[in-house]
């Protein structure tokens, strides 16, 4: 690549508004926009997709689309530093929760809120496997950026499925870049709703349970 395609790529919108937003970030100590690699916390990326923002404008129009109230709990599903978390502050959820499987990850996120000053009793940060995690009933958002692969994603699907079974509800499940969609819609137990557009030419898709009542 020469030097002035370089320069070219550096200064798109795209690209200098990621800039300006991370050294605006590092300037108030948070760290919600930098990349992480599984290898380099310790854990399998056959496990887990590698760690990388989504708090941004599709995820906002996706969220806008939706009818978020003060009733709604939201659970992130891969928190990762809680850049999509930081986007949902914005909307009326009485709670936003996430679990991130790297306790190092989870600690990032969870300095970045502090520095934010967010009330724990309205976020929280789990470390936790999604496989294991018993949590959900108290949900009724499940937002996911393609956390992890399918056969991670089969015994976390059965975990919603068995919450529902547990407590019966409306859940909405945000799914950005949904390539487990297939495993979703084989449940029987859920209906697509929308689809909308996201960055890098992906899709987020939308699905309620089929108990949802508008």
């Amino acid at each position: 690549m020469t030097i002035a395609r370089r320069l070219v790529d550096s200064l798109s919108p795209g690209r200098l508004g990621f800039r300006i937003k991370s050294t605006v970030d590092r300037l108030r100590d948070l760290d919600f926009l930098v990349n992480v690699e599984m290898e380099t916390v310790g854990l399998d990326p056959q496990l887990a997709s590698r760690s990388s923002p989504s708090g941004n404008r599709w995820l906002r129009a996706a969220l806008r689309a939706l009818p978020i109230s003060a009733n709604d709990r939201i659970i992130d599903i891969g928190c990762g530093k809680g850049s999509a978390m930081r986007v949902m502050l914005a909307f009326p959820f009485s709670r936003i929760e996430g679990i991130e499987l790297s306790p190092l990850i989870a600690d990032t996120a969870r300095h970045n809120f502090r520095r934010l000053r967010v009330p724990d009793e309205r976020l929280r940060v789990h470390v936790a496997d999604a496989r294991d995690f018993d949590g959900l009933d108290e949900f009724n958002y499940i937002y996911l950026y393609n956390p992890f692969p399918s056969e991670i994603f089969k015994p976390f699907l059965q975990r919603v499925t068995a919450s529902l079974d547990r407590r019966p509800r409306g859940l909405t499940i945000v799914y950005n870049n949904p390539i487990c969609d297939e495993q979703i819609m084989s449940t029987g137990g859920f209906q697509k709703v929308l689809q909308l557009p996201a960055e890098w030419n992906n899709t987020i898709l939308v699905y309620k349970s089929l108990s949802y009542q508008s």
